[in-house]
């Protein structure tokens, strides 16, 4: 069976001894209380979410708190933003979306192999990729660029990206670059490389704009000792470099890659894209002002990195609970300056009231909400890797 990204269990937060249904409520509601009071601030709780692909009946129970329903669309109050509970794949949502308007850049994280959380045959996936393909076409203006995060399973002959490829060649799109975004944590075993790779591919149709100062990096130069002659006069490459740091080219290394304790960090969400290589990818092909289509939101990393780079948004997604998450990320963003939840999570309100979803949340009697110190000292227990 193809893996699109590594099954790992959360840690369950460890204690000495087994505590019963109503004890662990009653420090659900401590916890709540304190933070309410201002004792405790609400990132310092340790309460994530479970993957929300794994447990399809919390996403049942969610709804409740979502505000969109399928076929909804969500209008910024600024008028910058819009979020839809479409599907990419049907022009008529996309329409929706869009109305009359055109984008520059489209920049898609579409689930690999999976349809609305149903694993296809690679032919089903790459017929439905085709399909939004299709559709992200008609919603760009002429001279605009693509950029689409996609898998390949070293044990599944590197799918789907391969016939990923192979059909993008009946597309309207040229193919410009194949990025590789290398994570600081892989998986494999001792008898293979280990797997450490995201891909990035990037198409364009016209001549879109590409703003090289935003590939430059944090990286300064160091390779020293290769010369060419410029004009008659012998260089060192340090002497003719624009930048004192190197460009990121199409292997980017540093990008960190999104953990719990990042600030960043959207627990229940199981394929986040770090911001800062939205951030890249939209400095280097947007320009400020511009419109920016994500036709899978998910956690809502490209919108948030639009409104903190001053451009648009248009994003979507089938599941009404990760539309519910894009809108209260950009609107946590907007009143405490945050980007993300670290170790709490967006429902964490409704969580502390709700049995529905604390037993859905919390299903062992042995765990318990846990306030994390300062200075606490790291989990031994790693959380598990959100691989794409």
């Amino acid at each position: 069976m193809m893996r699109t990204w590594e099954s790992l269990t959360r840690p369950r937060l460890s204690t000495e001894r087994k505590r019963s249904p109503a004890s662990s409520q009653k420090r659900v509601q401590n916890v709540t209380r304190k933070c309410e009071s201002g004792s405790v601030e609400p990132d310092m709780q340790n309460s994530p979410l479970p993957r929300l692909d794994e447990v399809p009946q919390l996403r049942v129970v969610l709804q409740r708190y979502c505000r969109l329903k399928e076929g909804e669309v969500w209008e910024d109050p600024s008028g910058r933003h819009r979020v839809g509970c479409l599907d990419a794949a049907r022009w008529g949502d996309v329409q929706k979306l869009v109305r009359n308007d055109s984008a520059q850049l489209a920049l898609h994280d579409p689930p690999y192999n999976l349809v609305a959380f149903e694993r296809r045959s690679i032919r089903e996936f790459v017929d439905w990729c085709k399909r939004w393909v299709a559709n992200t076409d008609r919603a760009l203006v002429n001279d605009a660029s693509l950029y689409v995060w996609i898998g390949a399973d070293q044990n599944e002959g590197f799918q789907p990206l391969a016939d990923f490829m192979v059909m993008m060649r009946e597309s309207s799109f040229r193919p410009r670059s194949f990025i590789t975004m290398r994570n600081q944590r892989g998986y494999g075993t001792q008898k293979n490389w280990m797997a450490v790779r995201q891909e990035l591919l990037y198409y364009v149709k016209g001549s879109p704009v590409f703003n090289v100062e935003a590939e430059y990096t944090d990286i300064p130069k160091i390779l020293r000792g290769y010369y060419k002659e410029v004009n008659g006069v012998v260089t060192e490459n340090l002497e003719r470099s624009k930048s004192d740091n190197i460009r990121a080219g199409n292997v980017w290394v540093d990008i960190q890659q999104v953990f719990y304790r990042m600030e960043e960090n959207v627990n229940g969400c199981y394929a986040q894209k770090p911001l800062k290589s939205c951030e890249r990818i939209i400095c280097a092909s947007s320009s400020a002002g511009g419109l920016i289509l994500d036709f899978f939101a998910h956690s809502g990393s490209t919108l948030l990195a639009t409104e903190m780079l001053g451009r648009r948004c248009y994003t979507m997604d089938v599941d009404p609970v990760f539309c519910e998450i894009v809108i209260r990320r950009l609107e946590n963003f907007r009143a405490t300056g945050r980007t993300g939840w670290q170790n709490s999570n967006p429902f964490a309100a409704e969580i502390a009231g709700d049995k529905d979803l604390q037993a859905l949340v919390q299903p062992q009697e042995d765990q318990e909400v846990a306030v994390k110190l300062p200075h606490a000292l790291p989990n031994k227990n790693p959380q598990p890797l959100l691989f794409t």
